[in-house]
């Protein structure tokens, strides 16, 4: 029975799990940060929970997770670029369990030939690695036999049909708000299959963009240093209204302002690109970590659907996808 690593590898997180014919592991999640430590002693000796590990590939050793934040340098997937592939190939094994053998199927915001030939190119095959989680260190080994690409919010649109969240009858606008990337599409069911009439992807218009906004701001300014937007991110993420664990960079008095503007001048894009979809759509369907944002202006508004666990969205419709036999859609 073929094994399945199913990856969504996001600008803010990486999701991961295995599946085995039906039955599959829980997600595992890791922030997506990396930071080349091949020449950091002082790095490599530190504590690596098993978020945050050591992986040492190809004559490089890299520190992954939230605690590569802790040193110049760092690198989050946003800023690497995921056709990186020296950047994503360490992050896919980090999220890898020793000995897995089988397909890879990588979620991505669009479709892109040459990214794709690249990341495939350095996927395929066998790899050993070393993983270095507390004080132990694992020789690893994982072969990738094939890999696959899915557009991340087309998974979680059409899992919305077959799990009967949404009716087969509706027309659906589904906007994903990612931590770097903003999808959106207009999907409808015909004929008993799933259908995407119009798809768009905006670059650095999720949660990097409202992170931007916020660094640009006077108030930020005022407090005389310059603050990585990753570090901003995760504060907006932990519901904090300060830099890591500083209460006196603040950024609380320009949050909800810049909030609104973000949000506005997005779903402003999003209504502009799909204007003559509109008159079909029934519902609008929101997921991506991002929405937990602006989830509360989404309330009570019947038109519109939060999908449950908004950040997960996307992963598990790839999972339910990974799974076989694969189900029939609900009534």
């Amino acid at each position: 029975m073929t094994n399945t690593l199913c990856v969504d590898i996001g600008n803010y997180s990486v999701l991961s799990a295995v599946v085995k014919g039906r039955e599959s592991t829980e997600v595992f999640k890791m922030r997506s940060l990396i930071y080349d430590c091949t020449h950091n002693s002082d790095c490599r000796n530190n504590a690596h929970p098993s978020d945050s590990p050591i992986i040492a590939v190809g004559g490089k050793i890299y520190k992954l997770g939230k605690g590569a934040k802790n040193y110049p340098g760092f690198l989050s997937a946003a800023e690497a670029g995921k056709s990186r592939t020296d950047v994503m190939l360490p992050i896919l094994l980090g999220n890898t369990p020793n000995g897995f053998e089988g397909l890879v199927k990588i979620l991505v915001p669009a479709r892109d030939e040459l990214s794709e030939k690249l990341i495939r190119s350095a996927v395929l095959g066998t790899h050993t690695y070393s993983t270095t989680v507390n004080s132990a260190v694992t020789e690893s080994i994982a072969n990738f036999t094939g890999v696959e690409f899915i557009r991340e919010t087309d998974s979680a649109a059409k899992f919305a049909y077959e799990a009967g969240v949404i009716s087969p009858s509706e027309v659906i606008l589904t906007i994903d708000i990612g931590g770097g990337t903003c999808n959106y599409l207009v999907a409808a069911y015909e004929d008993d299959v799933f259908s995407v009439r119009f798809n768009k992807s905006l670059p650095n218009s999720g949660g990097i963009a409202l992170a931007q906004a916020i660094s640009n701001t006077d108030a930020v300014k005022s407090h005389g240093r310059t603050f990585e937007i990753a570090k901003i991110m995760d504060a907006i993420t932990e519901g904090k209204r300060y830099v890591s664990n500083r209460r006196d960079l603040s950024f609380e008095k320009v949050y909800g302002d810049c909030v609104e503007q973000w949000f506005e001048g997005l779903i402003s894009r999003i209504m502009a690109a799909t204007d003559k979809y509109l008159d079909e759509v029934t519902r609008i369907v929101w997921c991506g970590g991002g929405t937990e944002i602006i989830k509360d202006k989404l309330a009570n508004q019947p038109l519109h659907l939060v999908l449950e666990n908004p950040q997960y969205a996307n992963i598990n419709g790839l999972i339910h996808s990974a799974k076989l036999p694969l189900m029939r859609l609900a009534a």
